[in-house]
Formats: structure tokens, sequence, C-alpha cells
């Protein structure tokens, strides 16, 4: 056996190994969702929310971050079926023409809050509520990151913290769904997400009307069922970030509150690993709760430069949460999160893009060079055709079965799921690394 053999069969190794953690991800996935629909917990978790169990929920969201009919999304919040909630919307000085609308339009008055400064952040500059407090708008004074999540959870009133992201729209009873996590009492929960579908699906039966839209749908069914949902089997989510995330407010204090250095998606992220820090220090059973059920909608990139705008933005949270909780890495007192789960998901974030485009390249220049023949080429082909094609398959059945959607498509639903996972991950995650900002943003 030759060195270009030896080189090509680690090619195909390497590519073996990667699709088959995918898919033990998947399949554990599909085993939670199973779990959630055997249990009824629909069902379960609405008999739940008409006793006096439930604990009282508080909202945060940034003005900024909504698009569109600003009343209209505060209206839907509202209407959410949830015993007791607040919903603390920040604003900063260019939303003033937003946030005068929404004072004039719920007869929003100005108050002198008094709260108890928990964690350390900037001073609001006014306050505005409604008359029975459900409704809260604040103008801060700092840039859109940690430090305005940390404001709002020094207003909330409640034990529950919900995050809003950019443009997410609250599927019916989502708040009621997200909560029973918090309220069963096994372990301790850190957080609960739940599926997000894109806001430009006119049904749940029809495919998005963008083909880019379509292929980021099929990369975030596989993210969501095939990692998010299967992570508790591993100890949680290494890294976690969604449209709507929901916390227990005490968990978040001890934590320390949010990064107020990072933005508004880094910081969640960084919160993830707090969490895990805080919990394994304290020794204390805990889960990730990732709910395979639709709980909310967010528009999805319409356009290749959309796509991987989004993509800069994750990647740069992600490297600066791992910047900013580095001295997680290869310690034994986090136990296999430490010395297992984090480094390996660091080398897979920042590796795998670049040993695959490697691994393609020596594999056909061996091959067109004449240093292997045909049966290698057509195994390594095979592990990243065959491979791949049964991920993306796998998910978007998983999505078919359990969450109801995208029926009735046929091959061509298939094929996008097939195709995301042999271009569209591939070259999104290879593209994101020659961002020069992912750097800049990882060292503040």
């Amino acid at each position: 056996m030759t060195a270009y053999h030896i080189l090509a069969y680690l090619a195909i190794a390497f590519y073996v190994i990667l699709y088959l953690g995918h898919m033990l991800y998947l399949l554990l996935g599909y085993k939670a969702a199973l779990r959630w629909k055997k249990l009824g917990y629909l069902e379960e978790a609405h008999r739940l929310s008409r006793s006096d169990m439930v604990p009282p929920l508080s909202i945060i969201a940034d003005l900024g971050l909504i698009s569109g009919d600003t009343v209209q999304w505060v209206d839907q919040v509202l209407a959410q079926r949830f015993p007791e909630l607040e919903v603390i919307i920040m604003f900063e000085a260019e939303g003033e023409a937003e946030a005068g609308n929404l004072i004039e339009t719920f007869f929003l008055r100005r108050v002198d809050r008094v709260y108890k400064q928990v964690l350390d952040s900037p001073q609001p500059l006014e306050v505005y509520q409604s008359d029975d407090r459900r409704l809260i708008l604040v103008r801060n004074q700092g840039a859109k990151r940690g430090a305005s999540l940390n404001l709002a959870l020094n207003l909330a009133r409640y034990p529950l913290v919900a995050v809003a992201g950019q443009d997410v729209n609250m599927e019916d009873d989502a708040l009621i769904c997200m909560v029973r996590p918090f309220m069963e009492g096994e372990v301790k929960t850190p957080g609960v997400m739940g599926v997000e579908l894109p806001s430009q699906m006119e049904e749940e039966n029809l495919l998005p009307p963008r083909r880019i839209t379509r292929f980021a749908l099929m990369e975030s069914l596989r993210v969501q069922l095939g990692y998010l949902a299967g992570a508790p089997y591993m100890e949680g989510p290494v890294i976690a970030y969604g449209s709507l995330l929901l916390y227990r407010k005490k968990d978040l204090q001890g934590a320390g509150g949010f990064n107020p250095d990072l933005p508004v998606m880094g910081a969640e992220m960084d919160m993830t690993l707090r969490l895990h820090k805080m919990m394994l220090e304290a020794k204390e059973r805990y889960r990730f709760v990732f709910l395979p059920q639709l709980v909310a909608r967010r528009p999805y990139p319409q356009s290749w430069k959309e796509h991987s705008s989004q993509a800069r933005k994750q990647r740069r949270g992600i490297s600066s949460a791992f910047w900013a909780e580095r001295d997680m890495l290869f310690r034994a007192r986090y136990g296999r999160l430490g010395m297992f789960h984090l480094p390996f998901f660091w080398l897979f974030i920042n590796l795998a893009p670049v040993s695959g485009f490697a691994a393609y390249s020596i594999v056909i220049l061996f091959f067109i060079l004449g240093k292997i023949g045909w049966p290698v080429l057509v195994a390594f082909l095979l592990s990243t055709i065959i491979l791949p094609a049964i991920v993306g398959v796998g998910a978007v059945t998983a999505a078919r079965r359990e969450l109801g959607i995208l029926r009735g498509q046929g091959i061509l639903l298939y094929g996008y799921a097939f195709m995301t996972q042999i271009w569209f991950r591939q070259l999104t995650t290879l593209a994101t690394l020659f961002d020069p900002g992912r750097w800049r943003e990882q060292g503040r």
C-alpha cells in the first residue's frame, strides 16, 4: 500500500466518522421526538397550565429586532394562552418612532421603576408600562449587546425569562409547551428551546418559495432534530442559540448574567457554556431541553448573500463564546463536557470544513495523477454521497413523521435534503472561515 492510498483511506475515514457522528445525533433526536410524542406532551402541558403550578414568565425583546408591525407583534405575544406574563421591550434612540407608536396604542405611562440591581447593567433612561403591568417599554443607552439583556433581567419580575430573537413569531401555546420542563422537578433545566420553521412557509405541507430558503430549511432541520434534540443524551448542547429560549431567572443571575461585551447572539451562546459551568461546579443533575415540537417561526434567508451574512454572525457568536469560556477546555472538573465534547466541537467547527475540502482535493488529484484506482475513488465518493444523503433524508423523515410538516413533496423534498448535505452545508461552513470579522469579534 502506497502513501497515496493511505492518504485516500484517511480521507474516506474522515467522512465516515463525521457522518456517523451526525447519524448518531439524528437517531438520538428521533428518540427524543418519539418520547415527547408517546408521553402526550402537548396534552399534559395544557393540563398543567390550568393549574396553579405554572410560574409566571417575563419575555425580553429588542425593538430594533422586530421588523414589520410592532403593535401586531406585541398583540400576538400578549394573546398567548399563558396564565401570567409580562413583556419587556428594550429600545434605543433610533427606535423612538416605533416606541411612540406602542406608547400611544397601549396607553403606556412613564414610571419611576424601582428594582434590585442584581446584575451589573446600565441604568434605564426611561421606563413606560401599561396599567396592568403586562407591557414594559425601556429606553436604554447601550448598543444591542449582552448588557441590555442584563438590564432587562434586573427589571424582570418573574422567575422564568424568555429571550425572543429577531423577527420571531410564536406559535399558539408555545410558552405553555416550553415552561413544562421547569415544572417537572426531576433534574434542573437550565434552558428550553423548540423547533423553529421559516415564516415564509405559507402552509406546513409546502416548501418555501426561494431555493436558498429551502436549502437553509433542510440544514436547519438537520441541526435542530439531528443535534439539538439529541444533544441532551450527550450532556446537552455545547452551544445553543435560537429565536426563542426560556431560562430560569435565578440560574441566569447565578451564572453572572449575560456577557455585557458580546452581541446578543454571542451572549446567548456564551450563556449556554456559563450554565454548563455553573451546574457542573455545583454538581447538579441537569439537562438542556429541546422540544421536538414547533414553537416559533422566523424569516429564513432568501439569497446566498443573506444566508452567508447569517452564517458569519453565528460563527462569530460561537467563536466569541468559546473565547470567553476557554478555561473550560481540557478541565477534568467539567467532566466529559470539558475533556471531550468542547474540544471536539471546537475542532469540528474550525477544522472540519477545511479537512473536507482537503480530502476531496487530495483524492481527486491522486486519481487524476494515476496514484489511486477506481475502487478507492468509488469508495470515497460513496462515503461522501451516501452517508450525507442518509443524514439529510433522515432529518426530513423525522420532521415529516414527528412534526407533521412537508408532507406530499415526494422526490423534490428528498432531493433538497440530499443536495444540502452534498454542497450547501460544506460551502457555507467553508465560506465562514474566511470572515476576517470573526477574529476581531473573538478577541474583544
